[in-house]
């Protein structure tokens, strides 16, 4: 799929959602917001990807900044889908004259990593090849995730120059380097799932001089390679157990690509998240600056793992994108 085969064919809806529940929903008519539903944007395997498309009605003759939006669910709830997402903070930053993109990539029980990367990588690269058509600036893409779409995020930004995640879902013409990134409580780090206590990995680490990061009490139980709870996590994300895979376990993990290129990023993480602990997003943090990138960690008070009580909190992410994105 190349971005000359054909135009885009739009879907837009009008007046308010309907399948979506109220937290989600949005009148996009008064928003004043062209909303298009399951655009397609490339092939996950043997099948179409679509994400949903969110462009101001206002005209401008100006190029639009665009942000993406990664959608959490630990890479396996089949539930949470590109409507699961902060639907609020997406219409003001329409409002700001961004384009908002909100989409879907494999789960991992469909098909494991690095599945899921490509997938968000492929919808970057959609976006750029549709840059004429759809009014907005390649050069000025940001991604924005939560959870298990917080990895994802930083993955798309950390790893652009990596072609073992870029996939065969079309549009490879195109680069899907992104400009900002803002990781919502998951941090840099997978090798706890699995691959850990791999020599490769702990090497890899040291020559980096990185802080790997483990769950509260993990370290025990990973010295128990019979665990089979431990075991089926592994195999679901990487189709093998993860200490077989250590090569791919440090791929799509962000933190390992700090002695390289990076966007911009901004992590956020609960103080109280009991799912995954803040240790991940500050040790990304650290090693960002380590290596001089521009990278900024918020730590968010009494809050746990899901999208932050308080406007405040997406204020910070619409702000950062606006200062990275809009020239």
């Amino acid at each position: 799929m190349t971005g000359g085969e054909k135009m885009l064919e739009l879907k837009k809806l009008s007046g308010e959602e309907t399948g979506v529940s109220e937290e989600f929903k949005a009148d996009w008519e008064a928003e004043k917001i062209d909303f298009y539903e399951d655009v397609a944007y490339g092939m996950g395997g043997e099948h179409p990807m679509y994400l949903d498309l969110m462009i101001p009605q206002e005209k401008t003759e100006k190029k639009r900044p665009v942000i993406i939006w990664v959608h959490g669910g630990g890479w396996s709830i089949p539930e949470l889908t590109k409507k699961y997402r902060p639907v609020n903070a997406l219409v003001q930053a329409c409002r700001m004259g961004f384009v908002c993109a909100s989409i879907e990539y494999r789960l991992v029980t469909e098909k494991p990593f690095p599945a899921p990367i490509e997938d968000c990588k492929c919808a970057v690269r959609f976006l750029k090849a549709h840059a004429g058509e759809l009014g907005i600036d390649p050069d000025c893409i940001g991604i924005w995730g939560e959870s298990a779409g917080g990895q994802l995020a930083a993955l798309v930004g950390a790893s652009y120059g990596n072609p073992r995640l870029e996939g065969n879902g079309g549009w490879q013409e195109y680069s899907s380097e992104v400009k900002a990134v803002c990781d919502w409580y998951c941090g840099g780090d997978m090798t706890h799932m699995g691959a850990y206590v791999c020599p490769e990995v702990q090497a890899r680490a040291e020559e980096l001089g990185i802080r790997l990061t483990l769950m509260p009490g993990q370290l025990e139980k990973q010295k128990d390679p019979k665990s089979s709870a431990q075991r089926e996590i592994f195999e679901q994300m990487f189709g093998v157990p993860g200490s077989q895979a250590p090569e791919l376990s440090m791929d799509i993990s962000p933190i390992f690509y700090v002695d390289q290129k990076q966007p911009a990023y901004l992590l956020m993480h609960g103080d109280s998240d009991q799912a995954v602990t803040p240790e991940f997003s500050y040790n990304y943090y650290d090693a960002l600056l380590k290596y001089g990138h521009d990278a900024t960690f918020v730590l968010v008070p009494r809050q746990g793992h899901g999208f932050f009580k308080g406007e405040g909190y997406y204020d910070i992410v619409l702000n950062f994108f606006k200062k990275k994105l809009v020239p």
